[in-house]
């Protein structure tokens, strides 16, 4: 539903774009936080879908849609920004309470979305909706039939929202053997739940429930199990070969804050176009949180504060030279979102956007020889180790439901780790707790193992002459194509389940590695 939701929002925000006139944006200083009116939004709805039933003029339908829609990011917009406050400082009582308020809220809010969207699909004016300016063509296909939210679905939903809310809290305590082994019960938990959701929904597992529910994919589970397959035959020998080379000692070279930002300066001066926008817009209004913190969310994000038509960076730096990949890999996705007023991509064509940024930046940047030679050893364990943690969640979401033990989940990491080769590292079963994703976003990782293999193309690209990667690059940041083969064949990449792929990227490591 995702994606839907994404796609009416850009063509919602046109009005917010043209009232912010000129460029005008605001600062985040000036963006304050309220506590959104749900039973507002739910009384529009109740609205809008009466009008939905009686209305026979499309634009007086259109305008209770409008009425609707402006409260629905209004509560999402508010919501990414309880996220952000309370990614700042995790020990923040009151951010706390907002953010879990609005998590809370988010099923209840979605279902009533989601009805809205099947009694528009239901309605006299539906030819009207998707033949003018409102919807686009064939838009409502997905809502015929009985929407899948029920008051039991919104209630599993919101079970699943609690736990994730548990994840975070623990996120702010210690990674100690306690927290580690709370945080195993709570994903066992969460696992199990997810198992309910997908039977409920009418599944056979819940890897294919994500991938339709979530990510809007258009390929299939059996073809990431034999990419992984094919990563793991190809690219886990390099890996390890990697593993017991020189190039970590480069990883560890210290790098002070503030160089982080000026790199991507740097980087968008001598790239120019909307990338230079971008920034200058992100610079001069204050649209990121870049600085350390002791008590901060450990990860990185961008997110779009829809109401106000602006992307955001949040970032926790680790005093690493990698902190300037992090935060240029942030600033694509603000690029994206910045170029397309918002984007509807789905998550593996939004990944394309911040690591090919990354590896782009190797060229534009300066003093980029040390990064050059860690961004080519993290695309490598960007396979690898995604691929691995791919694995795991496909191993641990086949798990029958009176297997989903503690135990067995961090068995079935201990065969993941052996057989991708990380092992090397002294890793353990239970390590995956320590993996934010398999609580907050489950199945998303693979998007990092097809995007990177896209991003890659871009450097071939620009390698083989100069502009000609950056071109293609800006020529597709502001694609509406959402679906991942759909944005390759559009921009005329390579797929990376094509055969024979991972043995080409196995010989173009070998010899940048050696």
């Amino acid at each position: 539903m995702k994606n839907r939701v994404l796609r009416l929002l850009a063509l919602m925000l046109a009005a917010v774009v043209l009232l912010a006139g000129c460029g005008r944006y605001p600062h985040f200083d000036d963006i304050e936080y309220e506590r959104p009116d749900v039973v507002k939004l739910e009384q529009l709805m109740e609205q809008t879908v009466q009008a939905a039933e009686t209305e026979t003029n499309v634009k007086k339908l259109m305008k209770s849609v409008y009425d609707y829609y402006d409260q629905y990011h209004w509560f999402y917009t508010n919501y990414a920004l309880a996220n952000i406050h309370y990614s700042g400082d995790l020990t923040d009582i009151y951010w706390e309470q907002e953010y879990n308020w609005c998590m809370g809220k988010s099923a209840q809010v979605d279902a009533g979305f989601d009805r809205l969207m099947y009694a528009l699909a239901d309605c006299s004016l539906r030819e009207e909706l998707e033949a003018g300016e409102y919807f686009g063509e064939d838009y409502f296909d997905e809502y015929e039939g009985e929407s899948i939210w029920d008051e039991t679905f919104t209630d599993l939903m919101d079970q699943e929202s609690a736990l994730i809310t548990e994840y975070y809290s623990l996120s702010s305590q210690e990674y100690d053997l306690q927290t580690r082994t709370q945080m195993e019960e709570l994903f066992t938990k969460l696992v199990k739940l997810r198992y309910r959701i997908a039977r409920y929904a009418g599944y056979d597992s819940y890897v294919d429930f994500a991938y339709d529910f979530y990510y809007y994919r258009d390929y299939t589970p059996e073809q990431e199990r034999v990419l992984l397959e094919q990563i793991r035959q190809e690219l886990v020998p390099v890996y390890r070969e990697m593993a017991v080379s020189d190039v970590w000692d480069l990883w560890g070279k210290a790098s002070a804050e503030e160089e982080n930002l000026e790199f991507v300066r740097g980087c968008v001066v001598e790239m120019g176009g909307v990338l230079k926008e971008a920034f200058r817009v992100m610079e001069k209004n204050g649209l990121h949180n870049i600085r350390s913190g002791e008590n901060k969310y450990p990860a990185s994000f961008e997110t779009y504060l829809s109401y106000y038509g602006v992307p955001f960076v949040f970032m926790n730096p680790q005093g690493t030279i990698n902190d300037k990949l992090t935060l240029i890999h942030e600033f694509g996705h603000f690029s994206n979102d910045f170029a397309c007023g918002g984007s509807y991509a789905g998550v593996d064509v939004a990944e394309v956007y911040s690591q090919g940024l990354e590896f782009l930046s190797l060229f534009y940047g300066e003093n980029t020889g040390d990064l050059a030679t860690i961004k080519m050893a993290d695309s490598l364990m960007v396979y690898v180790e995604q691929a691995a943690y791919a694995s795991f969640e496909q191993g641990v979401y086949a798990l029958e439901e009176n297997e989903i033990t503690k135990e067995n989940i961090a068995r079935v990491m201990a065969g993941v780790l052996k057989d991708f080769g990380l092992d090397i590292w002294g890793m353990t079963g239970h390590d995956y707790a320590g993996v934010p994703h398999f609580f907050t976003n489950p199945l998303y990782v693979i998007s990092y193992v097809v995007s990177n293999d896209a991003a890659l193309q871009f450097y071939a690209l620009e390698q083989e002459e100069a502009g000609k990667g950056l071109a293609l690059y800006e020529d597709a940041l502001d694609s509406q194509e959402s679906y991942f083969l759909a944005f390759l064949t559009e921009t005329g990449l390579e797929s990376p389940f094509e055969e024979g792929r991972m043995g080409k990227m196995r010989l173009i490591f070998e010899e940048i590695l050696e």
